[in-house]
């Protein structure tokens, strides 16, 4: 499943990537900035599918509307990816946010987080319902208690 249609830069600025690096660019300059669209389109296509394959076991997919955050653990997935292909000393902050992206997907997958959203894809209702508990009798009371 697709979360996104164009990937947005690292800091969450509204600029496509366009950092040249080994692959990245058409003609593999290190000076150009143009952006091999296949490689990036590869990207984009492997940070859904690594995606899907955490939510698949709890959710239907495709989700008619994922959620918000699923746009940028993707984004975070696919500038990893791209940063990968760059010296590797520019791939540190890359790949803290790509280790945070999976360590949220793992919490999403066991159930320990959630995205607000039923295991059909649809936002869950709140039930408008209070959760009532009943235990047994009080074993110590006024009456008990009387003459201590």
């Amino acid at each position: 499943m697709r979360f996104f249609d164009e990937l947005r830069g690292s800091a969450g600025h509204d600029e496509p990537v366009s950092q040249p690096g080994p692959g990245a660019t058409d003609n593999d300059d290190p000076t150009a900035t143009t952006v091999n669209t296949t490689l990036l389109q590869q990207v984009l296509d492997d940070a859904s599918a690594e995606i899907d394959g955490y939510l698949g076991g709890r959710f239907t997919l495709p989700l008619t509307d994922p959620p918000e955050v699923l746009n940028r653990v993707a984004s975070d997935i696919a500038m990893y990816r791209l940063q990968a292909l760059r010296p590797l000393h520019d791939i540190s902050d890359a790949r803290q946010r790509y280790e945070d992206a999976i360590a949220m997907l793992s919490k999403v997958a066991a159930g320990e987080l959630t995205l607000g959203i039923a295991a059909d894809g649809n936002e869950t209702a709140i039930s408008p319902v209070a959760e009532i508990i009943q235990g047994p009798e009080r074993v110590f009371s006024r009456g008990t208690l009387k003459g201590f």
